[in-house]
């Protein structure tokens, strides 16, 4: 297959669609796309391409680096489909490809995530003087903050595939328990099976850097300070 018949309007701005025409059924185009039909193979991805690239972006950061990502996914998925048996539904399929793809460009690229994750701390559990004071964060935690994004996401890429996808669709894509469960055809039971399991090792994995960062903090060794524990041993492990 042509390259040029793998490229989408990634970002789904909407075309023009025939209202009296029905789409064919996904079941049917996938069995068409099995067998080579190229056509049915981009019906079948520009349905999905929309939110795979919000998934992308969401993991990159950068719409660009999204956009190769999901092309990667689709050739990816394009050369393994005879190999989708239908255990899970399609799109599950198709996002846990396109989530990989982006890791790894992520990988490649060292492309930094342009959407921090959100503090869940709430404003009544500060103490008055921190709730009224100047929040604007220093240098010091602006570089804190970006370290440990940056150590989140390389850490992401350790989990399991079941693992990983339902931490990026839950944590990350935003989507409720009820929604996330349903985009991957699993109970909310296993979701949140899932989720515990993908906290618990990304916690694991996190603590000792996380550690060190706490006592940059105290070590006055400057931008290095993040790695004064490796440096020289004031905070080791």
């Amino acid at each position: 297959m042509a390259t040029q018949a793998m490229t989408y309007n990634i970002r789904g701005d909407r075309e023009a669609v025939n209202p009296t025409q029905m789409p064919p059924s996904e079941e049917k185009l996938i069995r068409a796309g099995q067998r080579g039909d190229t056509q049915a193979l981009e019906t079948l991805f520009s349905r999905y391409q929309r939110p795979l690239y919000q998934t992308a972006l969401r993991v990159l950061g950068s719409p660009e680096e999204a956009e190769d990502a999901v092309q990667d996914g689709m050739l990816s998925a394009f050369r393994n489909l005879k190999r989708f048996e239908g255990r899970s539904q399609f799109s599950t399929w198709l996002t846990r490809i396109v989530i990989n793809a982006a890791l790894m460009r992520r990988r490649s690229s060292k492309a930094r995530p342009a959407i921090p994750l959100e503090d869940t701390t709430r404003e009544d559990e500060l103490p008055a003087a921190e709730r009224f004071a100047d929040n604007r964060p220093s240098p010091e935690q602006l570089y804190v903050g970006t370290e440990l994004r940056e150590i989140l996401q390389e850490n992401l890429e350790e989990l399991s595939p079941l693992l990983r996808t339902a931490f990026v669709l839950r944590e990350m894509e935003g989507y409720s328990t009820d929604e996330a469960a349903k985009k991957l055809g699993v109970t909310e039971n296993t979701l949140k099976a899932r989720l515990w399991r993908a906290r618990h090792q990304l916690a694991e994995r996190l603590s000792r850097r996380l550690r060190r960062i706490q006592g940059a903090a105290e070590c006055g060794h400057g931008e290095h300070g993040i790695y004064c524990g490796e440096l020289c041993g004031c905070h080791g492990a």
